[in-house]
């Protein structure tokens, strides 16, 4: 395939990798098969000096979840380099502590390596970063004990049909002060989205888990001083806006194209937020801008569609009419340059204390 990858290893660090499964006890599982506790993939990206990697290995997707990532995000072949990413399993991580930063994946076609451009460039830029997958509503899991689970194809999303396709469009196209947006996109969600809003402290409860388990078996090597930042891609994304709310320990968050579902009545937002998007979904994600006393940015991506923010930008040649649809016409490099970019500023300045915009 003809297509350049970007440079996501900007910053002093090498990058490390291992992956691993979390158990939550506290809740049994309600999809898939629905038998025992909920169960949760983690990837870690991290810090690594680059003297470190000499003679290790890189981390290699399995066949299995290649095969489960070109079915879900219907693309015939995925780039050595993404298969392959630069990022070495068995090495330890640098001397000291950095900063934790939690990634979630997009609803049915991510995976915890389904932004691993991103996620590598924060960790060669001094942060651990846990990218959680979502057993069942994850492209596909793969557990310790060699269990490999796919999207459940038994979960019934409510979509409301023809009537939801109308009123979206319809919010696509408002035109109208940010309160009355958002007041039709809330009576919307309410009315067509009942699945997705109580799958969404699922999700949060997802993270809080991993949480505690990083702080268990990895607090040594991580700096909690200025609390944890959360970013994820649509629904993800979302998660990290629940987070700060619903969260003491998470500080700071960043949402990546994700519509902001949730219902947030009464409640003001504290925390800085970092809210990045596409031009068509601007009328889903509002919420940030409003009922919050903390900074907000909020960036609009031109020529971008939604899929285009994660590494499926990179698996379709980019000239071709595929690729303008479903992943935008902006350059893949100049997009990773200034997504990283924009990660990089805002976490800098509320993780690591540094303002760097």
């Amino acid at each position: 395939m003809s297509i350049t990858l970007p440079n996501y290893i900007t910053g002093t660090y090498a990058v490390g990798t291992e992956r691993f499964t979390v158990t939550d006890d506290s809740r049994e599982e309600v999809l898939g098969p629905k038998k025992g506790p909920r169960r949760l993939e983690v990837r870690l990206f991290y810090p690594v000096d680059k003297e470190a990697t000499e003679g290790k290995a890189r981390m290699e997707l399995s066949t299995e979840r290649v095969q489960a990532l070109k079915k879900a995000c219907f693309v015939k072949e995925i780039p050595e380099r993404l298969v392959r990413p630069e990022c070495y399993i068995e090495v330890l991580q640098a001397e000291g502590k950095f900063p934790l930063v939690l990634y979630s994946h997009g609803y049915g076609s991510g995976c915890v390596e389904g932004n691993a451009l991103l996620c590598c460039e924060l960790a060669s830029n001094g942060y651990i970063v846990a990218a959680i997958g979502h057993a069942y509503e994850a492209a596909i899991c793969e557990f310790d004990d060699g269990t490999v689970v796919l999207y459940d194809k038994e979960i019934k999303i409510q979509t409301g049909g023809i009537k939801s396709f109308f009123a979206q469009m319809k919010l696509v196209r408002m035109d109208a002060e940010q309160s009355e947006v958002y007041a039709y996109f809330d009576e919307l969600q309410k009315k067509y989205m009942g699945f997705m809003l109580g799958r969404l402290p699922e999700w949060g409860k997802d993270s809080l888990c991993v949480i505690e388990m990083l702080k268990k078996s990895y607090g040594e090597r991580i700096d909690f001083s200025k609390g944890i930042g959360a970013t994820g891609h649509s629904f993800g994304g979302n998660v990290a806006y629940w987070l700060c709310q619903y969260s003491d320990e998470v500080t700071c968050g960043a949402n990546i194209d994700g519509g902001v579902f949730g219902d947030y009545t009464g409640m003001v937002m504290k925390k800085p937020f970092l809210q990045i998007g596409s031009k068509m979904n601007r009328n889903f994600e509002l919420k940030p801008l409003l009922d919050t006393v903390a900074p907000v940015r909020f960036e609009t991506f031109e020529g971008m569609s939604h899929a285009g923010f994660t590494d499926l930008k990179f698996m379709y040649e980019p000239d071709s009419v595929k690729a303008r649809t479903v992943v935008g016409k902006m350059d893949g490099c100049e997009m990773h340059r200034r997504l990283a970019e924009l990660h990089l500023e805002f976490f800098g300045e509320y993780l690591q204390g540094e303002n760097r915009v």
